[in-house]
């Protein structure tokens, strides 16, 4: 009572909001490293033969000689590779084909491109999956590099306890600052859509780790949304996922790095591209992680408003509870980064911790702005 309503007020709202955020962190972000498979109840008896589906709209030869050759060789008994090249160079494609002397398991399909008819990816991912020979597919695309030769084993272990499943792939780690943010940012994003699955209740996907069976896919006549040609592997699990047919694999030898094309502007843009598919999301579906934002950036200003307003005894109050939040919260992110083999996070996610609110404002609103537009 000393320190009057104003010290009272700041005192509740800090306490209050640091309980919420300690709860938030450890009771659903952090079941991502204590989740096991194999507590879900078991539906097949092994992994089935697998088509790996990877949409190609470049002529890269890199691509061939290292990613798809990281495809091919992963070790697992029955799958094939069905790369769908998009383009019009034949000596490419002859190129993609001669690879099956050695991986007789490469299955190319060829659609010639028009701008006239430009061939989206849903659109390849369609004609992929209907020339794939088996009845699981994962889907995944040409930027994307397993992290080992266990990926698809780890993944296809998935559709012994589920019809979908879901794995993680995170930025191709390089130097620069620019780098730390894309990847925060999509570890941040999965861990949030990851731990909704865990609890049954799925969202979003991975385009580059996604897996379901033909049957499904079927069922729901495809990648068929509002002619949309980003978020298709989030408004699809949507439409197909119930609480009893995902299973989330999380393990450093089954997640995936995605190569980026460019520095802030790529990301910027991209980012805001795939952000429009939030629009057509379930009303509740990202809820917890706006609520987890907005509590966040509340907290921050409570904690700021006390040591511009309140005397020093009352500040170290406020100093003891932000490094008690700051050290639960770095302890879900390094039990989570371990799991998802991210390595090279924990050092300076404080910096991220801080401006993310911040960032998930701007980009929203950026976001907004150009549907409107549109």
């Amino acid at each position: 009572m000393a320190y009057g309503d104003i010290g009272i007020t700041i005192g509740v709202i800090i306490l209050a909001l640091f309980i919420v955020q300690i709860s938030l962190h450890l009771g659903i972000y952090g079941r991502i490293a204590s989740f096991r498979l194999m507590s879900k109840q078991q539906i097949r008896d092994k992994e089935p033969a697998i088509s790996v589906v990877v949409p190609l709209f470049a002529e890269d030869s890199n691509y061939l000689d290292t990613t798809l050759t990281s495809l091919l060789t992963q070790d697992y008994t029955a799958f094939e590779v069905v790369v769908v090249y998009v383009g019009n160079s034949d000596d490419f494609f002859a190129d993609i084909k001669s690879l099956q002397r050695l991986y007789p398991h490469l299955s190319p399909v060829h659609i010639d491109y028009s701008p006239h008819y430009p061939v989206s990816t849903k659109i390849a991912l369609n004609i992929g999956i209907k020339s794939a020979k088996y009845d699981f597919i994962i889907t995944t695309s040409s930027d994307a590099t397993p992290a080992s030769g266990r990926w698809l084993s780890l993944l296809a272990k998935g559709f012994m306890y589920g019809d979908i499943v879901l794995g993680y792939c995170g930025i191709a780690r390089q130097s620069g600052f620019a780098n730390f943010i894309f990847r925060e940012y999509q570890y941040n994003d999965s861990v949030a859509w990851l731990s909704s699955a865990i609890r049954n209740k799925t969202y979003s996907a991975s385009r580059n780790a996604l897996g379901f069976k033909k049957s499904i896919y079927f069922d729901v006549r495809g990648f068929n949304h509002l002619n949309m040609n980003v978020g298709e592997n989030d408004l699809f699990v949507q439409q197909i996922a119930t609480r009893d047919n995902v299973s989330v694999v999380l393990s450093p030898r089954a997640v995936c790095h995605e190569r980026t094309w460019g520095g802030w502007s790529w990301w910027w843009r991209r980012t805001k591209l795939l952000h429009t598919t939030h629009r057509y999301y379930p009303r509740g579906a990202m809820a917890t992680t706006t609520a987890e934002l907005s509590i966040r950036a509340l907290f921050f200003a409570a904690v700021i408003a006390s040591f511009v307003l309140m005397p020093w005894e009352f500040n170290i109050a406020t100093l003891i509870v932000a490094l008690l939040r700051y050290f639960v919260v770095m302890f879900v992110v390094v039990r989570n980064t371990r799991r998802l083999g991210e390595g090279g996070l924990v050092a300076l996610h404080f910096v991220y911790d801080l401006i993310e609110p911040i960032l998930r404002f701007v980009l929203a609103i950026s976001s907004h702005r150009k549907f409107k537009k549109s």
